[in-house]
């Protein structure tokens, strides 16, 4: 079983830790263009900006969808604490 999902809810995409239910990023468009953007959640949640990462911002929702997975990816592969 995968540790993190993808779920729509409205114009969003939100990448999620299957267990907890815990948002660690999310896909969304860039107001009414069709730019996608790509944010990660990595702080203590105190809902600041501190707590996001801008991945950037990509020509479609797949190649947004993929940088969040490799940054999570990543992360799951490194030993140092955040």
């Amino acid at each position: 079983m995968n540790e993190y999902d993808w779920k729509e809810r409205g114009s969003a995409s939100y990448y999620h830790n299957v267990s907890t239910g815990k948002i660690v990023g999310t896909v969304s468009k860039l107001m009414s263009n069709d730019i996608w953007i790509g944010l990660v959640y990595v702080g203590q949640y105190t809902f600041t900006l501190d707590d996001e990462k801008h991945l950037g911002q990509y020509i479609d929702m797949y190649s947004a969808k993929d940088a969040v997975e490799m940054f999570w990816a990543i992360q799951g592969r490194t030993l140092l604490e955040g």
